[in-house]
């Protein structure tokens, strides 16, 4: 008997019509937007089942009396057995679609994909760097000045005395300045060719430091999911939260004689803890660890 009223709360939730409980509240299924979780990540939209006071759906008596046939007060009697044997220490334990804990309710992962099929994902923000704007403002200062020395050394070697008499004398200045113009060219050529990789090489050495830098920065505040007695059991329990949750960053460090699982970390105790708000629908039990 719970079973099958379980399965018919689940029908209607999924079907989008709500399900209002007598002498409990309503529920129903509620789109969130996507919203901002710490300095750079996003939680993407999604669906989620939402708690409301009062009724503001179909009465969950009247779809009893619908799917089964059966009268009104066999239907309240259905419904109040189920009542009974599904609450919990003040828990109402919905199987295959959540708990409902006073006025919070938290799905079960299989409902929460159920109602989204294409799971939910982290986004990340990724800020815009200007580093490439400078290299090349650089590359352009080192060509300006290769073109300007080139004009020069022109100019220099153009030069000529004002009186020339001797037709050789002119002819041999003549290829002198060409052979300079042409010296003076591939200067200014292999100059601004020289900048122009000594910038990009400049330009992706510091992109590789920041890389590594922030691969291996450590921060005083993780959002932890667990602690386990032995690493394969921490890498198990990585390998799922990855499965679960989209573009985590997780970390196993150790704790005491044990092995810690953290899915996020940040300097900022205020980001771990909207991290943790954001996931508990999934992992309930998360919470902030101040690392010593």
């Amino acid at each position: 008997m719970v079973g099958e009223v379980n399965k018919i709360i689940y029908n209607m939730l999924v079907s989008g019509r709500g399900v209002y409980l007598p002498e409990i509240g309503t529920l129903y299924i509620e789109r969130q937007a996507a919203r901002k979780i710490s300095a750079d990540r996003l939680l993407s939209p999604r669906n989620v089942v939402t708690f409301r006071s009062g009724e503001q759906a179909p009465s969950l008596v009247s779809e009893i009396i619908k799917v089964s046939g059966c009268s009104e007060e066999q239907a309240a009697d259905i419904y109040n057995r189920w009542r009974g044997k599904t609450c919990e220490g003040g828990n109402i334990i919905i199987g295959g679609v959540g708990a409902l804990n006073h006025k919070s309710f938290v799905m079960e992962q299989g409902f929460a994909s159920a109602i989204n099929p294409k799971g939910v994902k982290t986004i990340i923000i990724r800020r815009r760097s200007n580093k490439w704007l400078y290299a090349l403002c650089a590359v352009c200062v080192v060509i300006a000045l290769g073109f300007c020395a080139y004009i020069m050394m022109g100019e220099q070697l153009n030069l000529t005395p004002a009186k020339q008499s001797v037709a050789p004398a002119v002819v041999e200045q003549v290829a002198i300045t060409d052979t300079a113009t042409e010296v003076a060219d591939s200067t200014a050529v292999t100059t601004a060719e020289g900048a122009t990789e000594s910038a990009a090489a400049n330009a992706e050495s510091a992109q590789t430091a920041q890389n590594e830098v922030k691969s291996s920065a450590e921060y005083e505040y993780y959002v932890v999911m667990g602690i386990f007695s032995t690493e394969e059991n921490a890498s198990r329990a990585v390998a799922q939260a990855e499965s679960r949750i989209k573009d985590l960053s997780c970390k196993v460090l150790p704790f005491k004689d044990k092995y810690m699982v953290t899915l996020y970390g940040s300097d900022k105790i205020a980001d771990c803890n909207a991290f943790a708000n954001s996931y508990r629908d999934i992992y309930a039990d998360l919470w902030v660890y101040k690392k010593k």
